[in-house]
This record gives structure tokens, sequence and C-alpha cells, in this order.
């Protein structure tokens, strides 16, 4: 396999695809108000995690789990 400059040239001066049109302006609102509301979204779901967290009892739900799992093991042993 060889190393051609000349094709290398070519391909790096080529311009990139741009939108353009009359969509390309309303493409471009769409896309910063989904980000928008992702920003918006995650930063109001943390705040009220951390709210949540610091000022109600909050249960452990892998303790629940565990305890969930020794009763179901305890129900699959037969007596003895």
């Amino acid at each position: 396999m060889t190393y051609d400059a000349s094709r290398r040239l070519t391909v790096s001066n080529q311009r990139p695809l741009q939108r353009s049109g009359p969509f390309s302006l309303l493409f471009q609102h769409f896309k910063a108000l989904i980000m928008m509301q992702f920003i918006l979204g995650f930063t109001l779901g943390n705040v009220v995690g951390m709210y949540l967290a610091q000022n109600y009892e909050v249960p452990n739900i892998s303790k629940k789990i565990e305890a969930f799992k020794k009763d179901v093991e305890a129900k699959k042993k037969p007596p003895e």
C-alpha cells in the first residue's frame, strides 16, 4: 500500500457538506430546542433528586433486594 500525497490533498481540500436552503435555519432551531430541552431536563432532574435525597428518607433499594432474594431462597429450600 503506497501513500498518495496528491490524493490526500484533494480529499482534505474539499469543502464540508453544508446544509443550505429554506430548511437549514429551521433545522438549526429544532436542534437547539432539543439540546436545551435535554439540558434543562437533566439539570431539573438532578436538582429534584438532590432535594428529595436530603429532605426525605429515601429507602435503600439494594437492602430491599437482598432481603427479597433471601426470602426467595428460603422458600426454594425444602424443609428438613
